[in-house]
C-alpha cells in the first residue's frame, strides 16, 4: 500500500471495527459428556439417551405463489463470460419478464419488490443422481470399492441386516427413515443451490415412496423420484464380477477335500462360474410395483414425478427392461439407471451380455432410445459406446465424488461432449459422497479434469459446470429443459431459480461471483451470511433468509438424533465381519488378480484390457 493511499472514511483504522478481542485462558472449562474417539480401539464412547421428543411434526405451511419483482439482480450474460443487470418478474410459476434494470414497475395486488442490488440470480441447479436413504450411513462406510461398499450399504441402512431392528429391520423398519431421509437429503441439495433433484431410492412397497414423496413436497424442492428395482433370482449374485479361474479354483478345493469349498459366494462355498438368473415372478411384481408408483404418485403439476429405474443393466433381466420401457412410453416417464460406474461393471458387461456392451443391451431392450433416459457414473464407456448414448439422446450423470470415494474412476468429460453427450451433475448418494452439497460436487467437477490434458483451453470454467451442465443439462437429462422447462434464465421458463448474497463472506471480495462460489468455500459463523439467500421452485419461495421455509431444522436435527442415536465406527464395515460380504470380497480379489493364489493370478484375454485414462493406474489385467 502506497503511502498516498486513503483509508476508508469509516474510520482511521477500518480493521478494528471488525476484531474481537480473544478470551483469555483464565478460566477452566469442563465439557461434559463430550463424544472423543477410544484410544483403544476404533470406537467412541456411547452418548447419552435421547429424550422423547413430542414434536410429530418438522414441516411448516407452504407458501403460494406470489408475483415477485427481482429489482436489478445481478445475471450471467448469456452471451458472453460476463454480467448485466436486470429487472425480473417471478409470476404464475415462470419469468414472465427479464427486462434491463429499474423499467418493470413494481407488482400489483399483493405482489412482492426485492432490491437486489446486492443479489445474483441464477438457474436452480438440477441434482440429477442420489439415493436419499443413504443419509443414515453417510460417514460410516470404510474405503472400498463400489462392489464391497454396497454390501455394507445394505446391511447397515435402517432396513438392512444389520438396521435398526437387527435382522428383522426389513420387515420393521418404519417408511418414516425413509422420508426423514428424504427430506434431510432435499434441505441439504436446495440450500446448495438445488431446485430439483433425482432421487434413485429403494423402496419395498408404495408406503417407501409414499414417505420420500411427503417429505420432498414438504421441502418444496422439485422431486424427480425413480424407485429403484431388480430381479435378481438371488441377492448380490450379480454385484461382484465373476473369476476367469473359478472352475479351476473350485477343482482344487474339491480335490483338497475342503469342506468350505473355496470361500466363495455359493452356498455350498465355491465360486460362482456364471453370472446370476432372474426370478419371473418377482419380474412381474416390480413391473407392478412401478405402475402402482406411478398411478398414485406422478403429480408433475404438483413437483413431484415418478422415474422408472432399474438398479443396473446387470440386475434387471430384459423382460424387466422391455416391461420398463413400455410403462415409460404409455405414461411419457422418464427413465433412469447405473451405467459402467468401475472397471468390475465393464468386466461384468463382457461376462453376462452377448454383445459384451451393457449400453447395446439398454438400446436393444428399448430402454435407452426413449426421451429423458439418463445413466449415472459411465466412467468406462469405451467411444462407441459414448457415440450410440449420443445417437439415443440419453444423458449421462457425472458424480465426481463418489467415483473418486469408490476408487471407480474419471468420467472422460471432454471426450463425451465431444461426441455430443449431455452430461449433468449429481452428488450421488451420501454414504458414497458424504453429502448433498451440490457446490462441492460443481467444484469438483471443474478442477478434476485439469490433470486429463495438458491442453489448458479445454479445461472447464466454474461457469460452464455450473450453467451448462448443472442447470441446463440437467434439466434436460430428465426432459424437462427446454422452452417449457428449467435450467436457463430465460423468459417464459419455470421458475426453478436461486438469489444469492453477494455480501455473504464466501462471496467477498468481489471478483467473479459465479466462479467464486463454485471454486470458493463457505464459512458457517453466524454473522458471516448465508451464500443462498433465496430460491424459488414453480414460483413458489422455498428458501428464506438462508433457510427452507417448509421445513423447522431444529426440529429436524432433533428427529434425527432420536431415530439413530448410537454413534459406531467405520470399523463395523470390514468386509471380513459377515460371511457373505467376506466372500464377495475373496471373489472380488480374485476376478482382478489381487490374491494369485486364489485367483490365478491372470483372466481370460477378453477380459484384460479396458479404457485408459479413467484411473491413475494401468486397467489392464494379467493374462495367461
Amino acid at each position: 500500500m502506497g503511502n498516498d493511499t486513503k483509508l476508508p472514511a469509516a474510520a482511521v483504522d477500518p480493521m478494528a471495527s471488525v476484531i474481537r478481542p480473544l478470551r483469555p485462558a483464565s478460566k477452566p472449562t469442563l465439557l461434559r459428556n463430550a463424544l472423543i474417539p477410544d484410544s483403544d480401539g476404533d470406537g467412541y464412547t456411547k452418548p447419552p439417551d435421547a429424550a422423547d421428543d413430542p414434536m410429530a411434526s418438522v414441516t411448516r405451511p407452504t407458501r403460494k405463489a406470489t408475483p415477485t419483482l427481482l429489482r436489478n439482480v445481478l445475471i450471467p450474460d448469456s452471451g458472453g463470460d460476463g454480467y448485466l443487470r436486470r429487472d425480473v418478474l417471478i409470476a404464475d410459476g415462470l419469468l414472465a419478464t427479464i427486462a434491463p434494470a429499474g423499467t418493470l414497475p413494481t407488482p400489483h395486488g399483493g405482489g412482492q419488490l426485492v432490491d437486489c442490488t446486492h443479489r445474483m440470480l441464477l438457474p436452480g441447479f438440477f441434482n440429477a443422481h442420489t439415493h436419499s436413504v443413504e443419509h443414515w450411513v453417510r460417514g460410516l462406510i470404510m474405503p472400498l470399492p463400489l462392489e464391497l461398499w454396497v454390501l455394507e450399504l445394505i446391511h447397515h441402512e435402517p432396513r438392512g441386516n444389520g438396521g435398526w431392528n437387527g435382522p428383522k429391520s426389513f420387515d420393521k423398519t418404519p417408511s418414516l427413515a425413509i422420508g426423514v431421509s428424504a427430506m434431510l437429503c432435499g434441505v441439504e441439495a436446495l440450500l446448495s443451490g438445488c431446485t430439483a433433484i433425482l432421487d434413485h431410492l429403494f423402496i419395498r412397497n408404495c408406503e417407501d415412496m409414499a414417505a420420500a414423496v411427503a417429505a420432498y413436497k414438504a421441502v418444496g424442492i422439485r422431486a424427480f423420484v425413480a424407485p429403484m428395482l431388480d430381479d435378481d433370482a438371488e441377492l448380490y449374485s450379480n454385484y461382484i464380477p465373476l473369476c476367469s479361474a473359478a472352475e479351476e479354483v473350485n477343482r482344487r478345493a474339491h480335490a483338497a477335500g475342503c469342506a468350505c469349498g473355496s470361500r466363495g459366494m455359493r452356498a455350498d462355498g465355491n465360486f460362482r462360474e456364471r453370472p446370476g438368473g432372474s426370478d419371473a415372478e418377482k419380474t412381474e411384481k416390480q413391473l407392478a410395483l412401478w405402475e402402482e408408483c406411478v398411478a398414485r404418485f406422478h403429480r408433475p403439476e404438483e413437483g413431484i414425478h415418478v422415474v422408472i429405474g432399474p438398479i443396473t443393466a446387470y440386475s434387471s433381466s430384459p423382460a424387466m427392461l422391455r416391461g420398463a420401457a413400455d410403462i415409460r412410453r404409455r405414461h411419457g416417464l422418464a427413465g433412469h439407471t447405473h451405467l459402467l460406474e468401475t472397471r468390475a461393471q465393464a468386466m461384468m458387461a463382457r461376462q453376462k451380455f452377448a454383445s459384451g456392451s451393457a449400453v447395446t443391451h439398454l438400446a436393444e431392450s428399448g430402454f435407452l432410445s426413449l426421451p429423458g433416459t439418463s445413466c449415472a457414473h459411465a466412467c468406462w464407456l469405451t467411444d462407441d459406446e459414448a457415440k450410440l448414448m449420443a445417437a439415443s439422446g440419453a444423458s449421462v450423470v457425472h458424480c465426481p465424488l463418489s467415483n473418486l470415494r469408490l476408487g471407480s474412476g474419471v468420467l472422460p468429460l471432454s471426450k463425451f461432449l465431444e461426441h455430443g453427450v449431455n452430461v449433468a451433475i449429481g452428488c450421488d448418494g451420501a454414504a458414497s459422497s458424504d453429502g448433498q452439497d451440490m457446490l462441492e460436487a460443481l467444484k469438483l467437477a471443474t478442477i478434476i479434469h485439469t490433470a486429463s490434458t495438458p491442453e489448458y483451453r479445454d479445461w472447464p470454467t466454474a461457469r460452464f459446470t455450473a450453467l451448462t451442465l448443472a442447470a441446463r443439462n440437467g434439466y434436460r437429462s430428465v426432459n424437462f429443459g427446454g422452452d417449457a422447462g428449467g435450467g436457463e434464465l430465460l423468459e417464459g421458463r419455470v421458475a426453478d431459480v436461486t438469489l444469492w448474497d453477494l455480501t455473504a463472506l464466501s462471496l467477498l471480495p468481489r471478483t467473479d461471483p459465479l466462479s467464486l462460489l463454485v471454486l470458493g468455500s463457505r464459512t458457517q459463523a453466524p454473522g458471516a451470511g448465508s451464500g443462498l439467500d433465496a430460491a424459488w421452485v414453480d414460483g413458489v419461495l422455498t428458501v428464506e433468509g438462508g433457510s427452507p421455509v417448509g421445513i423447522d431444522l431444529p426440529a429436524l436435527r432433533a428427529l434425527i438424533i432420536i431415530l439413530q442415536s448410537d454413534y459406531r465406527s467405520t470399523a463395523v464395515t470390514d468386509p471380513s465381519l459377515l460371511p457373505h460380504t467376506a466372500a464377495a470380497e475373496v471373489e472380488y480379489r480374485a476376478a482382478f488378480c489381487l490374491d494369485a493364489p486364489d485367483g490365478g493370478g491372470t483372466v481370460t484375454p477378453e477380459l484384460a484390457r479396458y479404457e485408459q485414462g479413467r484411473t491413475l493406474y494401468d486397467p489392464t489385467l494379467p493374462t495367461a
